[in-house]
């Protein structure tokens, strides 16, 4: 294989069959452009979001750091979707373009030995120049925990939104239940007017508990920014008798969501994996 060598940089060769790590000193004048599609899970505490920020510790920007070291190529990786501060993710897709030929095995391996323990990538694989990690979605599949306690605990904040009384969970299955269908969620969207439609669509939804953890898992072709976790809050004051079923539909209506509050704790929530 042929490399062009830049001379402005120093650069070390390592043996055959090891992982290369280009400091910008190689670049192949013979390989294909690649697509690398990788699934990723994160510790959302650890991080400010998704989105790169300067100076600070962000999912994107941790990911882009070692692929750079590994491939020598400043790459993008595109997220499906981008959590917020304190959000978790058990399958998040991420697909990020490059020219170096180490195979994907490999990738997996020297990314995880060069990124936080709270940042993991459990699979790579090569994807088609057609494939977006978001546009290509067709849903995407959410849970937010809860977990019983009889005082709050520091260990338990980053993970669940721990409640002090036990709610209604039958009430919170049926409001749960509301949520299912096509609906203008302007009212649980963070910030409504960004959008071209506040309409989405949700298809499944459910209340479960064992023991001390309430889970509440909801599917749907398309998500805004903290609708989640709005949608979590008015289960939440439903449970505890603070808002009513019949309420939810009123929200579709009057798209305001003064009636709702704070939305609930960015801890409890879990991108669990993206359709396509």
């Amino acid at each position: 294989m042929e490399f062009a060598y830049d001379y402005e940089k120093k650069f070390t060769i390592v043996a055959a069959g090891s992982i290369l790590l280009a400091p910008g000193g190689f670049k192949s004048l013979t390989n294909p452009t690649r697509y690398i599609k990788l699934l990723v899970t994160y510790d959302g505490s650890a991080f400010f979001g998704w989105q790169y920020q300067p100076h600070l510790a962000t999912v994107q920007g941790e990911l882009e750091r070692v692929i750079k070291l590994i491939t020598g190529e400043k790459c993008r990786a595109v997220g499906a979707g981008r959590t917020d501060t304190g959000v978790h993710a058990v399958e998040q897709v991420v697909l990020f373009r490059t020219e170096c030929p180490i195979p994907v095995e490999k990738l997996i391996i020297g990314m995880n030995g060069a990124l936080p323990g709270t940042l993991r990538v459990s699979r790579a694989e090569e994807a088609d120049e057609s494939f977006h990690p978001c546009f290509s979605a067709c849903g995407k599949h959410y849970r937010y925990l809860f977990r019983l306690v009889k005082t709050s605990s520091p260990f338990l904040e980053r993970f669940f939104w721990q409640l002090t009384r036990q709610p209604d969970i039958e009430k919170m299955r049926i409001a749960a239940g509301e949520f299912i269908g096509e609906h203008d969620f302007a009212a649980f969207a963070k910030s409504p007017r960004q959008y071209e439609s506040t309409v989405r669509r949700i298809l499944k939804t459910s209340v479960s508990q064992d023991q001390e953890v309430i889970t509440f898992d909801v599917i749907g072709t398309g998500f805004m920014h903290n609708m989640v976790r709005n949608m979590t809050k008015a289960l939440q004051l439903v449970g505890n008798g603070e808002m009513q079923v019949e309420e939810i539909q009123e929200l579709y209506r009057n798209q305001s969501r003064q009636r709702l509050g704070a939305p609930a704790p960015p801890g409890g929530l879990y991108l669990m994996k993206v359709m396509y």
